[in-house]
């Protein structure tokens, strides 16, 4: 697996990156668990996560879940990229792989759109755990995501991305 970001994709419009980072940083459990948006482009999405007592599990890893939230969100906040001001996303359904321990230091997940329609955009996010500058990969996610026309971001009750 390459552990850098993906460099074909076309950067985003200042406007939309800052709306998505605006969006990010409204999620209450990333910035709780101190996840960082770092690296954004068309269709493509980056967070990372470090290591703490707030996203372990009892064995020293990263939680599942946690591991699932940060690909749900990588790949949702990739599909973001592709819709207008005025929609938003919800997650309508994702299939998570867990390959290895999430055992490292800090956690990468990585969404890139696969097709975007006008309903839905499906995208995909590899996860990766990084151990002492080893990159593992330690889980795939392939997600499809409802697009909303017309919904304010503060009235989303369960919008995923």
């Amino acid at each position: 697996m390459v552990n850098t970001p993906v460099s074909h994709a076309a950067p985003l419009d200042d406007d939309v990156a800052a709306r998505i980072r605006g969006s990010f940083d409204q999620q209450g459990v990333m910035t709780h668990w101190g996840a960082q948006l770092t690296h954004l482009a068309d269709g493509y999405c980056e967070i990372s996560l470090p290591f703490s007592d707030k996203v372990n599990q009892q064995h020293g890893f990263f939680h599942g879940g946690v591991i699932g939230a940060i690909a749900d969100s990588a790949g949702g906040y990739a599909g973001y990229t592709r819709i207008t001001p005025d929609q938003e996303l919800v997650t309508a359904e994702y299939k998570l792989n867990i390959l290895a321990p999430g055992k490292g230091d800090t956690l990468v997940g990585r969404g890139q759109v696969v097709k975007s329609g006008r309903t839905l955009i499906v995208a995909t996010a590899e996860l990766f755990a990084i151990d002492d500058g080893k990159w593992t990969l330690c889980a795939l996610m392939q997600q499809t995501l409802f697009v909303l026309a017309g919904t304010p971001p503060a009235a989303s009750a369960c919008v995923s991305r």
